[in-house]
């Protein structure tokens, strides 16, 4: 197991994803909207097209398999059972395998998954219903969030913790 891949199961495993209730944060919605740019300009970059959902297999989408080793890694996603952040997390673990192994892609989108990593720390959740990505009472339309131009967000820890004490947005 390679460095990059190690400290992205360490990074993983940190996370509590047995939340017991769900209080959504004003840097929830900054964590989302990041996530959706960066995957734009991934997407964008190298003119692919998913299918319809923000949240994909990033290893099939530059055309690369993973080891099925890598997917059993993080004993802790066993126990995940949302599906939609299961793949996010997974996604994750196939860039970190990929940077170990070198490939350019994954090693110019190291920070992909950052806002979603973030949103978890942060005790973030979301679920995917009727075509709509919800977080708390907000829900983010998937019909065209690839027609989205969304700016740039400071998703620093410190920006984050100022946006949640005090109710700004980005």
């Amino acid at each position: 197991m390679g460095a990059t891949l190690a400290k992205g199961i360490e990074r993983l495993s940190a996370i509590s994803f047995q939340m017991d209730s769900f209080s959504p944060q004003n840097s929830h919605h900054i964590l989302i909207s990041e996530y959706l740019r960066r995957v734009n300009v991934f997407l964008d970059k190298l003119s692919l097209f998913p299918d319809g959902y923000p949240l994909f297999s990033f290893a099939k989408m530059i055309g690369r398999e993973i080891d099925a080793d890598v997917y059993r890694a993080c004993p802790q996603l066993d126990t995940l059972h949302n599906v939609y952040m299961k793949a996010v997390c997974y996604s994750y673990l196939e860039v970190c395998e990929l940077i170990d192994l070198g490939v350019d892609d994954a090693i110019q989108n190291a920070d992909l998954h950052e806002p979603m990593l973030k949103f978890f720390e942060r005790d973030g959740t979301f679920n995917i219903r009727k075509g709509e990505l919800e977080v708390g009472d907000a829900a983010y339309p998937l019909m065209y969030w690839r027609n989205l131009a969304i700016p740039v967000q400071d998703i620093s820890d410190n920006s984050l913790d100022l946006i949640d004490r005090n109710g700004l947005e980005g």
